[in-house]
């Protein structure tokens, strides 16, 4: 099934490709994205195909930032209703956990989550693409990450600033640019997308908070199906990919983490469908296909990444799944041309 999402994400895209220089039609309907939908706010376009747009227009336009400029011209009230439900919480904390709990109304093919566990005096907001097989995705990372902290810095107020951020790609432009974005460090070849944040501003009062309006949008989201809480697959799949770095990643330790029996977890995933072993796997798999294709990255890193202890248990991981050792792979993934939206 396609993953969708609502055509304000591309808020401000017509303007950013003229100011480069461009025409957005053209590039548009390279996607097969009609750019009328644009002007409709309650459209839907294919995620994938909106993904692939930023990376085509970053490369025909020589604009290797395109991603982060878009989100310049962005913020929280893309989100419709959602921003609503966040600016009438009662802190920031709240605000974000409310937004991230309907996230899938506007589109299914990513996920947002708060981790307070992992690092208690840092929390984390995670950004993750949820599309099988994944596509490149420097730029939608970018735009995901900067509209983020501009969501944050919305519901925060004046003087936010994260104590840092986290990118799985490589850097593609000096340290400075993102310091002038974000007003904190950027760290590239990192285990998660990510912001990271300090306990008292998710503690933050929100100054413009109206219970009343905040209860009235949550009922209204709701009805739209949107209550129903992830599926325990979908749970275990981001925790994985949270612990695999850690070299932790066991099923009683996400078992524990969820609230639940080692043995009731296995259950529920096996009534959807669904092996615990397998899983790993794949998002290993996965995430190797994201870090190969950073040409910078080393391939001691890669392995630390992906949960392995020994840098032959990746190249034996790598065999098995392409037949390729890891440097083969990372040739032919640097030799691929874009996705297209599939």
């Amino acid at each position: 099934m396609t993953a969708l999402i609502k055509t304000t994400s591309l808020t401000g895209f017509p303007e950013l490709v003229r100011d480069l220089g461009g025409d957005p039609d053209p590039l548009l309907r390279q996607m097969q994205i009609d750019p009328r939908q644009l002007d409709n706010s309650g459209a839907v376009i294919p995620y994938r195909a909106m993904i692939t747009l930023l990376e085509h227009c970053a490369e025909q336009l020589d604009c290797v930032d395109f991603g982060l400029r878009l989100a310049e011209r962005q913020s929280l009230m893309i989100l419709g209703p959602l921003a609503v439900v966040g600016q009438n919480a009662r802190n920031v904390g709240e605000g974000i956990q409310a937004i991230n709990r309907f996230l899938h109304t506007y589109s299914p093919g990513l996920l947002v989550y708060l981790d307070c566990d992992s690092d208690p005096g840092h929390p984390h907001l995670v950004y993750e693409l949820r599309l099988r097989p994944a596509p490149r995705q420097t730029q939608i990372i970018e735009l995901s990450l900067g509209v983020m902290f501009k969501a944050v810095q919305m519901l925060h107020g004046p003087g936010f600033r994260p104590h840092a951020v986290l990118s799985r790609t490589q850097a593609r432009l000096p340290q400075h640019r993102y310091q002038r974005f974000f007003g904190a460090r950027t760290c590239f070849g990192q285990a998660h997308n990510a912001l990271v944040l300090l306990p008292e501003q998710l503690a933050k009062p929100i100054d413009q908070h109206n219970r009343q309006l905040h209860d009235t949008m949550m009922e209204y989201v709701s009805s739209l199906g949107a209550s129903n809480p992830l599926q325990v697959h979908s749970q275990v799949e981001a925790a994985i990919r949270r612990l695999l770095p850690t070299q932790r990643c066991a099923l009683p330790l996400i078992a524990e983490q969820l609230g639940m029996r080692e043995r009731s977890l296995q259950r529920r995933l096996a009534e959807q469908g669904q092996v615990f072993e397998d899983m790993v796997e794949r998002a290993r798999r996965e995430l190797a296909e994201l870090y190969l294709a950073e040409a910078q990255m080393p391939m001691a890193q890669i392995a630390g990444l992906l949960g392995y202890h020994e840098q032959s248990s990746f190249n034996r991981a790598c065999r098995r799944w392409y037949g390729l050792s890891p440097r083969q792979r990372r040739v032919q993934l640097r030799a691929a041309p874009l996705q297209g939206q599939g």
